[in-house]
C-alpha cells in the first residue's frame, strides 16, 4: 500500500514538473529576442510593424524594429495618447466638479427656493447610480451628494424646475466616425451625462435631461419637494462665478485613466477628450479641439499621431510603432510615470488582458494596451524584463485578429524574458 501511494505521489510530482513554466521563464539574450520576435512577425504577415526599446540602458537602444516607421491603424492604442494628454493637463489628483446653483441666485426664503435648481455638468463620465458603477466595474460620482447639499442648506421645497446645463461641451453627440449623433459604437456624449448615457437599457436621446430627472428623484428621496419638471439651461459666466449650492467631485483623474485604459472604455475616452478641450474662458469642449491638444502634447514629447477621435474608433487614427513607443518612453521619464503605467491593465490579471498571456513570462510583468478593429490588432506597453523596463509597440493591420493576438502574446512573453 505504501508503495502504491508513493507511486501516485511521484506521478503527481512529475505532473507538477511538466506543468511548471520552466524554460518559458528563462532569460534570453538580445539576439534570441530579435530572432523570436522576427519569427512571430513573419508568421502573422499583413501590414504589420513593431518596435522594442530598452528604456533603462545607459544609452537607450532599440532591441527590435520591423517596419517601425510606417503609420498603422491604432484602434484603441489611440487611447494611450488621449490619456497621456488628460494626465498632463489635469494631474493625477484632480477631480471634475459637477455644481448645483439656485436660479435666481437669491431666491431662498426660509425652507423654500422660489425658483429652479440648475445642475452644471463638468464632462464627468463617472456620474451614475451606484448599481450601474458596480455592475460595470466603474468608479462612481454619486449624484445623490448634490441632493444632500440641498437638504443640508435647509431647503425643503423648490417651486421651479431642475434644469440641466451641459454647455461645457458642444451639442455633437458623436465623433466624426459616428456623425453628429450617437451610434451603436458609442453612447451619446454630453457635458452632463448619467449612467454613461444609457437610460432603460438604451442610449439616451437627451442625456442631460436624464441626469436632471435622476437628481429630482434623489431630491425627493432626501425630503426635498420639487414642484416643476426638468429642462435645459445655459448659465452665464457671471452666474458660475457665484458660490454654488452644492458640488460633487468625480473620482480622481488617476482613477478615470484606469477606468478608460484597463477595460478600453470608448465613452470615457471621448468624454475626457472633449473635457480636455474645454477651458475656463468659455471655449467649449469639442472633439476637434481635443485632438489638437493631444497632438500638441505628442509633439512636445517628441512623437506624433494622426487622430479624429479619442478612443480609436476611426481607421484614420494612425501612428507608427516607433511613435507609440516614443510616447511610452517619454511618459516613463515623467514624475507621474507610475500613475500612467499603472493605469494600463496587467497581463493575465486585469481588463482586456485578464485572459491573455496567462502562465507566460509576461503574466504579471507586462502592462499593455490592446487595440482591435476589423483586421486590426495592436498591443503596446511596458514589460519588466530581467534587468528593468522595456517599452514595446506591436501594430498589426490587414491580419487575422485571433492569430495576431496569439503572436502578440508570444512576443510579450519573449520581451519579458529579455536579459541585458
Amino acid at each position: 500500500m505504501r508503495g502504491r501511494w508513493f507511486a501516485i505521489a511521484l506521478t503527481g510530482f512529475a505532473c507538477v514538473l511538466l506543468a511548471a513554466p520552466g524554460p518559458a521563464s528563462a532569460s534570453i539574450s538580445r539576439s534570441r529576442l530579435r530572432h523570436g520576435l522576427s519569427n512571430q512577425m513573419h508568421r502573422v504577415g499583413g501590414a504589420s510593424g513593431a518596435w522594442v526599446t530598452d528604456v533603462e540602458a545607459s544609452r537607450r537602444k532599440t532591441l527590435f524594429s520591423s517596419a517601425s516607421h510606417r503609420r498603422r491603424i491604432l484602434a484603441s492604442n489611440t487611447k494611450l495618447f488621449t490619456m497621456a494628454a488628460v494626465l498632463d493637463r489635469f494631474g493625477a489628483s484632480a477631480t471634475l466638479k459637477t455644481r448645483l446653483y439656485p436660479r435666481p441666485a437669491n431666491a431662498v426664503d426660509g425652507h423654500t427656493l422660489h425658483g429652479s435648481l440648475v445642475v452644471v455638468g463638468s464632462g464627468d463620465p463617472a456620474l451614475a447610480r451606484a448599481g450601474f458603477a458596480r455592475d460595470n466595474d466603474l468608479p462612481l460620482t454619486p449624484l445623490g451628494d448634490l441632493a444632500k447639499d440641498v437638504r443640508n442648506a435647509g431647503i425643503k421645497r423648490v417651486t421651479g424646475r431642475i434644469r440641466a446645463d451641459a454647455s461645457i461641451f458642444d451639442r455633437r453627440r458623436g465623433v466624426p466616425t459616428t456623425g453628429v449623433d450617437a451610434s451603436g459604437e458609442l453612447a451619446p456624449l454630453s457635458g452632463l451625462s448619467f449612467d454613461a448615457g444609457i437610460a432603460h437599457g438604451h442610449y439616451a436621446t437627451n442625456p442631460e435631461l436624464v441626469a436632471a430627472r435622476a437628481l429630482k428623484r434623489r431630491l425627493r428621496a432626501a425630503g426635498v419637494y420639487v414642484k416643476g419638471g426638468t429642462g435645459r439651461a445655459n448659465l452665464p459666466g457671471r452666474a458660475l462665478a457665484r458660490r454654488p449650492l452644492g458640488i460633487v467631485d468625480s473620482p480622481r483623474v488617476r482613477q478615470l485613466l484606469a477606468a478608460t485604459l484597463k477595460p478600453s472604455n470608448n465613452f470615457y475616452a471621448e468624454m475626457l477628450l472633449k473635457r480636455l478641450a474645454a477651458s475656463r474662458r468659455g471655449a467649449k469642449g469639442t472633439t476637434r479641439r481635443g485632438t489638437r491638444r493631444v497632438r500638441k502634447l505628442a509633439r512636445q514629447l517628441g512623437t506624433s499621431i494622426r487622430m479624429e477621435n479619442g478612443s480609436g474608433l476611426s481607421r484614420s487614427d494612425r501612428a507608427s510603432p516607433r511613435q507609440v513607443g516614443r510616447l511610452l518612453v517619454a511618459m516613463s521619464h515623467r514624475s507621474d510615470a507610475a500613475t500612467f503605467r499603472h493605469s494600463l491593465p496587467l497581463a493575465g490579471e486585469e481588463g482586456t488582458v485578464a485572459h491573455r498571456m496567462n502562465g507566460t513570462a509576461a503574466d504579471g510583468r507586462c502592462r499593455t494596451k490592446t487595440g482591435t478593429l476589423i483586421g486590426v490588432s495592436a498591443l503596446s506597453g511596458y514589460c519588466h524584463a530581467g534587468h528593468g523596463l522595456v517599452v514595446f509597440s506591436i501594430l498589426m493591420n490587414s491580419v487575422d485578429v485571433d492569430a495576431a493576438r496569439a503572436a502578440q502574446d508570444r512576443m510579450a512573453a519573449l520581451i519579458a524574458r529579455y536579459q541585458r
